[in-house]
């Protein structure tokens, strides 16, 4: 198809460019940036909870580093909710990992289309009970 005179070009350009976005595809536009929890980090005694939001990706799976810790809500989405289950004599540390797999930009900007995975960890420190810090002695 040729396009001879400027407003045919545009008539072109109109028809051609969704036709070729179309048989590249379409990627997430955040596929390049990394994703993030928030908060990222939190202290709950026994039977505390926290909301977790995962941030910048795209069909988010969550995990525990101890099942037996903690647990959460659903495994699946933007938004979890983690609550302790346990009381320890001293703190320990739950790992929660949120996993995001989409498409992504390879170094010169163009889109790869490969699946990446991208993950983001939040702390949560489990104290004891009975540990208040304004409680006078």
């Amino acid at each position: 198809m040729q396009c001879k005179s400027i407003g045919l070009w545009l008539g072109c350009v109109a028809v051609l460019a969704p036709l070729a976005f179309m048989l590249t595809g379409c990627e997430v536009s955040s596929a390049s940036r990394q994703i993030e929890i928030q908060p990222n980090s939190a202290t709950l005694k026994y039977g505390d909870s926290v909301t977790l939001s995962a941030l910048y990706g795209y069909i988010y799976n969550w995990s525990l580093s101890d099942n037996t810790m903690g647990t959460l809500n659903t495994r699946q989405g933007q938004q979890v909710i983690y609550t302790n289950m346990t009381d320890p004599a001293t703190p320990v540390v739950q790992i929660v990992t949120v996993t995001s797999t989409f498409s992504d930009n390879n170094s010169s900007g163009t889109g790869s289309n490969a699946p990446a995975v991208h993950t983001a960890e939040a702390y949560i420190t489990h104290i004891n009970s009975s540990n208040n810090p304004w409680t006078s002695q």
